[in-house]
């Protein structure tokens, strides 16, 4: 297994991190907020052409997973999943900034500076022209904004796409949220890692105590993990390994957002610090997934249920006598 970088990845890593560490520090009027929308970052993401970077010739939906997780190293939020990693599958040329919606009358993340909005129905998805559809602004403490429609759309005239576009949309959603949470995740540790070797503590910093070394490691492994399953799911385009990467994300999160601001000495629950525009915004996406249980059912239901499975006594008979042939082998062996 090859789990090196190319040479353009990694200068594709170095240029979106460098862009996004001009916006680690919040400017001074939304330090002590709980989020705001980094819209000089967008534009600069927008003019260098990172969005699509799915659709770049060389490139493809592993830079865009790189693109998503790098973008979230800024205290700023930016709208990049939805572009960078399902507009591309789904629509490509779509307007952005997009706000992916699972239910018209809840508030949706990114919906006050959308320009385009996709509509997971049952088995369609509709799209939205968002200069139609004037939107209230949601207060949150999750570090995103969000907004609710001032009246629910009517999605009877909407655009539809049809075929299996509901699958990619749910699909290459949940690839997306893996993907900002493997960043944010990367970020929180790392930021909490500097903090404890600069914290002191009975003469010593924080870092030189073991059990916080053996914790942030563990939280380091979540991170780093969750980047390897993120990528294989933008490499093999399975559904299977988009849940994968969305149950595992899931899995960690109470665990690691639970031990950062502890370490950081509680700061983070409050927005005094830094560390809330990561760890919220990781709070936000597990809601957004959906649940880590519904989708390890997803993949259980792919990987081990029979599609066409036989009547309950075609099965016992089947059983008997699988088990009547692994007893005479057993015989014949002894003998």
């Amino acid at each position: 297994m090859d789990l090196t970088y190319t040479d353009e990845q990694r200068l594709l890593i170095s240029s979106v991190r460098g862009m996004a560490g001009r916006y680690r520090d919040p400017p001074v009027a939304q330090r002590r907020s709980y989020s705001y929308y980094a819209e000089n970052f967008d534009s600069e993401l927008e003019d260098a052409g990172f969005f699509d970077a799915a659709t770049t010739p060389g490139m493809g939906l592993l830079e865009a997973v790189l693109v998503t997780e790098e973008v979230c190293g800024a205290t700023g939020a930016v709208e990049v999943g939805a572009s960078a990693l399902v507009r591309p599958n789904l629509m490509p040329g779509l307007a952005r900034p997009i706000a992916l919606v699972s239910d018209v009358r809840k508030a949706v993340r990114f919906l006050p500076q959308a320009r385009s909005a996709l509509v997971l129905l049952n088995d369609e998805v509709a799209v939205l022209n968002m200069s139609d559809h004037p939107v209230a602004a949601v207060d949150s403490i999750f570090a995103y904004p969000y907004g609710r429609f001032v009246r629910s759309p009517d999605l009877s005239r909407a655009p539809r796409l049809a075929g299996d576009a509901a699958r990619k949309l749910l699909q290459w959603w949940r690839v997306s949220i893996a993907a900002e949470c493997a960043g944010l995740m990367r970020n929180a540790v790392d930021f909490t890692v500097q903090y404890v070797k600069e914290r002191q503590v009975f003469g010593h910093p924080l870092g030189v105590f073991q059990a916080i070394q053996h914790r942030l490691a563990q939280c380091h492994q979540v991170a780093v993990g969750l980047h390897y399953i993120t990528m294989r799911a933008a490499w093999s385009a399975s559904p299977i390994d988009a849940n994968l990467a969305s149950c595992y994300a899931q899995q960690h999160t109470q665990k690691l957002v639970f031990d950062l601001h502890q370490f950081n000495g509680g700061m983070g629950v409050t927005n005094e610090h830094k560390l809330h525009f990561w760890t919220y915004r990781i709070r936000a996406l597990q809601g957004e997934a959906g649940g880590q249980d519904g989708s390890a059912k997803t993949v259980a239901r792919a990987s081990w249920i029979d599609p066409n499975p036989l009547p309950q006594d075609e099965r016992l008979r089947a059983i008997r006598r699988q088990d009547s042939v692994s007893s005479a082998a057993v015989e014949s062996n002894a003998s």
